[in-house]
Order: structure tokens, then sequence, then C-alpha cells
């Protein structure tokens, strides 16, 4: 099968693993995948796992210059973009066939499905978010009406959507008027040969680890992220746990208040921030954790640091978001707290470094359900399988 993949991002962070690994594993299921991007395709080692892939180094220009745009004229550009990618795919075309069109849903983004409707396949249509979710980036109000109108018709035409949490599937329902038949909750993932416990421990860290308990946090140092409520929770259980230390990986806005956070507590030795780690060289750091944190979250989002912690035999501790229940059961993978709740949170983690065999077993499941279910070979899978299903809507 010839696939078309679409997307509108510029293929940095998480969205360049999401992205990396569908393709990946499409082709790895011996379909031919091309993509329809503002970056091309931008995987360079076909054959490896998507850590390998690797962002134009003009990404950053570009992000930068797209933040520094008044929104209207973002929006326009966005719009305008559709009519770009319309042309690119119609030369795709004249090259070879196409026998289904996979998309990343982005706002006003409808090229994936008009090409699809014209050639008559397939449209598969991956929804992250749609134009109601409460996004970093502040969008207009002037033309909130036309993101909502252009979503009622892609997600209407779409042969099948595969939305990353439960949470947007009964938006898509609710919302949209989307028959829940036609769409498949598919939660973001991770892939087990890459984050590989038993390989992973046998690689040193290229920054050193602290040698008792780890809670372990991999992310953006923004707000809505929740470090402040991680460092307060652990700061609550530091006396309980002298050997415990909080290891925070990566780095961003919340850095400087995460650290007077730490030193006005006075244990700036024990808040350890290794600073950013490429993804490509994660997994040593996420071996040595005992605990993985996702303090935050939003309503919509699947995490995907979290499939990461549990695919490394690592128990999670998890607000109670919608898209976080759809994968971890408390007591099971791990311990689920009441969002924003720094005492249950606290408590959450004294659970946990107190019962090291009840942890233990946790990080085993956590590991299983990776293996079984939560892997990107999976998620491919079922992609491919409403790819290669036509449909009315699709016509």
């Amino acid at each position: 099968m010839n696939v078309l993949y679409v997307h509108r991002t510029r293929a940095t962070g998480v969205e360049a693993v999401h992205i990396g690994q569908i393709v990946l594993g499409l082709r790895r299921l011996g379909h031919r995948v091309s993509m329809l991007s503002p970056v091309g395709d931008f995987i360079e080692h076909v054959n490896e796992p998507a850590v390998s892939v690797a962002a134009p180094k003009s990404a950053a220009s570009r992000k930068r210059k797209a933040l520094e745009m008044p929104e209207i004229l973002f929006e326009i550009l966005e719009i305008g973009y559709n009519l770009k990618a319309i042309l690119d795919g119609l030369r795709k075309l004249a090259r070879g066939s196409v026998d289904g069109v996979y998309e990343r849903y982005a706002i006003f983004g409808v090229a994936g499905m008009l090409l699809a409707r014209w050639w008559g396949v397939p449209f598969v249509l991956e929804v992250n978010y749609t134009s109601l979710s409460p996004l970093v980036r502040r969008r207009s109000r002037l033309m909130k009406p036309l993101a909502r109108w252009c979503d009622g018709i892609v997600f209407r035409r779409a042969t099948h959507l595969l939305a990353v949490s439960s949470y947007l599937k009964e938006e898509l329902v609710n919302q949209f008027g989307v028959s829940p038949e036609r769409v498949t909750v598919v939660p973001n993932a991770a892939d087990p040969s890459v984050f590989d416990p038993a390989a992973a421990r046998a690689v040193e860290p290229e920054r050193s680890m602290p040698a008792g308990p780890v809670i372990g946090f991999v992310g953006g140092f923004y707000k809505w992220h929740g470090l402040d409520l991680l460092v307060e929770a652990f700061m609550r259980i530091a006396k309980q746990f002298p050997s415990a230390s909080l290891v925070l990986i990566g780095d961003g806005p919340m850095r400087e208040t995460v650290a007077t956070q730490a030193s006005a507590r006075g244990l700036p030795d024990r808040v350890i921030m290794p600073g950013r780690v490429p993804h490509a060289k994660l997994a040593p750091y996420v071996a040595r954790f005992d605990v993985g944190v996702m303090p935050d979250s939003n309503l919509y989002g699947s995490p995907m640091k979290v499939f990461e912690y549990m695919a490394m035999s690592v128990p999670v501790v998890v607000p109670n978001y919608a898209p976080l229940l759809d994968v971890v059961v408390d007591g099971v993978q791990g311990r689920v707290f009441e969002r924003r709740d720094v005492d249950d949170l606290a408590r959450c983690l004294s659970d946990m470094l107190g019962d090291e065999a009840r942890r233990k077993r946790m990080g085993t499941n956590a590991r299983q359900s990776i293996v079984d279910t939560h892997n990107w070979m999976n998620n491919a899978s079922v992609a491919a399988k409403h790819l290669g299903a036509r449909s009315a809507n699709a016509c």
C-alpha cells in the first residue's frame, strides 16, 4: 500500500518522535510512505528507531518567527498552507499512485481530506487536540468559528479517526457529531526495543546520577507540567527517605523557580537537574529511576514520557486525568493521585518508595503493558488497518 502521510508541524520534540514512529512502523509493515509536510521527510534512517530521527536545523528559527508573528497573520498562513500542500500532493500523485492518506490533525488543515476525496482513497485522521482544546498558543477569537467549522467538516469526512485519548473521543462524538464507531482511541506509545531496561542499565549516562532511590521526571520546565507541585511533594517526604533524590531532566522557563524552591527548603543537593538530554540518549537516565512522575497534565493529551517510563519497567505516579487513566490503573502500573493535590502526590510517592517489592511488581506490569499494547508497531498496525478499508466517507 502506498500511503501519503500529511502533517503541518515543525517536527521537533515529541511531535518528531510520534510522526517518525508511525511512519517507520508503516514502512516496517511493508507499506511505502511518502511525507507531505513543511519539513519534508525528516527521518534519516528508515530502518532504525525513531529516536534517530532528526528535525531540520531550521526548525528552531521557524519556531521563533512563528511565535513572534501576530496570531491573526499566523492563522491566515495556516489556511494558506493548504494550497501549497494540495499542489505538492498532486505532484506526488503524478509520480505514482496513492492508496490512502494519513494526516496528523492541525487547525485549519483540510489538505489531506481534499486530496483523499479527489483520489477516492481512505482518509485516516490522527487527533491529538481540536480547535476546542485549551492550547498553549492562544488563538484569535475572530477565527475560532471558522476553525470549528473546518473541524466539523474534516472530522465528519474522515474514513476513521484515531484519537489519542478517551476524552478526545468523547469530544469528537459529543461536540462534532462523529459516530462513535468511527473513532478509535489510540494513546501514545513507546518502543520497547529502544526503551529496554536491561540494555539501558548496561550503559552509563553521560551525566552522573545519584546512588539512592530516584524520583524522576523528563520534560520541559513549563508551568503546565506542575514541577512546583512535584518539588513541594518531594520536600514533604524528604526526611522520611533521606537517601532519595529528585532528578528533573530537561530545561525551560521554570528552571530558576525550581532551583529557588529547592534552595529555600534547604535541599538543593537533592533536587538534581542534569539539563536537556537528547531523546536518543534518554534511556540510560530513565533506567536509573525508581519512580517516574507526571506531576500535571491536561484534559486531552497523552503524555509520551509516561509510556517511556513504563517501557523501562519504571512504575509511574500520575494525576487522574482521563488520558492517563486510559493506560494506568492505580495499583497496577503505578499510583494515581488527585490532580494538583500536593498531599496526595506526596502520599503516593511515599507509598512507592516505602515498598520496594510492590514497586518492582508495578514496574514489571508497566513494561508488559507497553510490550503487549502501547507500542508504536501496534499503533502503526491500527493505522494500516483503517487505511486499507474503503469507505463511502472517503469518496
